[in-house]
């Protein structure tokens, strides 16, 4: 009889004790979603966002030496600079990012934007996207090349990777790179959702494509927080 009671006092207390385990795991769980990884909706993260202007030189330099031709491409800079400018501020779009056709800070035109959009996905879960605009001219065909990433997290490096070309966007249906391009003029609007499994936190990216030839092309900068 003794030994009954005994054991039955035993299940109990390791149910209470399993129990309680649990309700603490769920407990941390919940406190470090809260912490690390609720990012709160996404009027919020854009709000947040709002005013990033990283890596936008204004062309505040009045230098009266500059020959005719730095001149030129100066203004060429300035124009594509206020294009691009004019068209966040019509839209109203949160920017994060910049496009230049080369990574080069003191010489470098303005090619595309990349701004912050809410979406909605599987499920009714809410997140934020990223939509990049490009308007570039190629000089001469392109025929293959890589795509370099590089990704920081608060300051520290992150992620670091690189792809062929014109495989980059083949497993995707809104597939946009098929080589070869021939030269002329072309505009691509792209989307990636921002993955919701993302620590908060500053998120610094940079990206460049170089041509068969290893010559830069194009490079982004973004620059968001989550």
């Amino acid at each position: 009889m003794l030994r009954v009671v005994y054991r039955k006092m035993c299940n109990l207390t390791c149910k209470k004790a399993v129990i309680l385990a649990f309700g603490i795991f769920f407990v941390l769980f919940f406190v470090c979603y809260l912490a690390f990884f609720n990012h709160g909706p996404p009027e919020n993260i854009m709000a947040a966002n709002r005013g990033n202007r990283k890596g936008i030189r204004l062309f505040e330099d009045k230098d009266s030496h500059k020959n005719e031709l730095d001149k030129e491409i100066e203004a060429e800079e300035r124009k594509a600079l206020e294009y691009w400018e004019d068209f966040i501020k019509k839209h109203d779009y949160t920017a994060i990012g910049e496009i230049y056709d080369n990574c080069d800070e003191k010489d470098r035109m303005m090619i595309g934007r990349t701004i912050m959009l809410p979406d909605r996905r599987w499920g009714g879960i809410k997140g934020v996207t990223a939509r990049t605009f490009i308007n570039t001219t190629l000089d001469s065909e392109l025929s293959g090349g890589r795509f370099y990433l590089e990704v920081k997290y608060n300051g520290k490096d992150l992620y670091s990777n690189n792809w062929e070309l014109c495989t980059l966007d083949e497993d995707y249906d809104d597939r946009l790179i098929y080589c070869p391009f021939n030269p002329g003029e072309y505009s691509f609007v792209k989307d990636r959702q921002i993955p919701i499994y993302l620590p908060k936190g500053r998120y610094e990216t940079k990206g460049w494509m170089t041509n068969q030839e290893e010559q830069i092309i194009a490079c982004g900068f973004s620059d968001f927080s989550l």
